[in-house]
Order: structure tokens, then sequence, then C-alpha cells
């Protein structure tokens, strides 16, 4: 019993803390034609509702133009999920079994009963449009790409990355990043002359 009240205290103070950061609206458009992907880490927290019900979780994201690590761990720390995406397709560790796919939308599916859209979540996370996809902004002001509606924050004084909301058909998911490190401190992308 007072594992669970700490949990639930622990989670109430991670959401409070981040109400007290600063954020602004970006407007998401897509990528200038001289953007690269450029590395970067990040690690946060993330919230998932799938269907009415929640999931809390922290997370630790490594990403490259080629990879991306993504760990989900529980509110106290401890590795649930490790997701990795590489050339040779993508593998997920959880509940001590192997998954493989060639790509994380399918994997995810089939494992968590939704998708999660890793492919382009790089391109969102950093306010721009996955290139190459078609997309639009709603009346909201939201962009909409790959049938989700995505929201994007960013920190009032650093201008990075802050909050990343996407929604789709019952389910809804939100990253808040609590750390960026890039290539570049001051701007998540890097362009090429």
């Amino acid at each position: 019993m007072k594992l669970a009240h700490w949990l639930v205290s622990g989670c109430l103070l991670l959401l409070a803390a981040c109400a007290t950061t600063p954020e602004v609206s970006h407007s998401m458009s897509a990528p200038a034609a001289n953007v690269v992907d450029s590395p970067f880490s990040t690690s946060g927290r993330l919230a998932v509702n799938y269907q009415g019900r929640g999931q809390l979780a922290s997370f630790d994201w490594q990403h490259s133009a080629g990879s991306d690590q993504l760990n989900v761990k529980t509110p106290i720390g401890t590795t649930v999920a490790s997701l990795r995406r590489d050339a040779s397709g993508v593998r997920l560790l959880a509940d001590g079994q192997e998954r493989r796919a060639t790509d994380v939308e399918s994997l995810t599916e089939d494992t968590l009963g939704w998708p999660l859209p890793l492919s382009n979540l790089a391109w969102w996370a950093r306010g721009l449009a996955a290139p190459g996809i078609q997309a639009e902004q709603a009346a909201d002001g939201r962009l909409q790409q790959q049938g989700w509606l995505i929201r994007h924050s960013q920190d009032a004084t650093t201008h990075l990355p802050r909050r990343l909301e996407l929604e789709r058909e019952g389910l809804s998911i939100r990253l808040v990043f609590s750390d960026w490190r890039g290539s570049d401190a001051s701007s998540p992308l890097s362009t090429q002359p």
C-alpha cells in the first residue's frame, strides 16, 4: 500500500513540475529543403490514453537518421520496454520476450494494440511535419499527418522542444521533454549549405 501511495505522489509531483515551465505553441510546417535529420537524445515523461485507459511512464530516447533507441520506464525508473530501430528492422524487448518486425508501427500495434509512429515522431518532436508525406493544418492549428492530429510546444526561453501531443481514433499520446541534447544546442535541426 505504501508503494502505491509513493507512486501516485511521485506522478502528481512530476505532472505539477511540467506546469511550471513556460511554453509556447509552435506552428508546425514542412521542413526546409536544406534541413537534415540531426541526431538528438532526450528524456521525459510519456502519457498514453487508449480507449479510456491511461498509462504514465518516463522515457529515454536516442535518435539518429538511421536509428532510434527508446527505453520506456516506470515512474520510479525501472525499464519495462526497450525499442530499437535500425536498418535491419525493429526489435522490442518487453516482459522478458523479444519481438521483431520491419517497422515500429506494426510491431507496436501487434504488441500494444496501438501504433507508435516512431518513424515520424523525430520530426514532429522538433516541430516539423515529416518530409514527403502529405500534411495540412487543422482548423484549431494542429498539424494533420498520417491520421494523427499533432500539437507541438517549445520552451519559451530556449525554444527547444517541450511538449508533443498526438491524437487519433481513441488514442492520445503526450510526451513532455525534460531534457534535450542535440548536435547543435541552440537548434534541434541543422541545415546544409
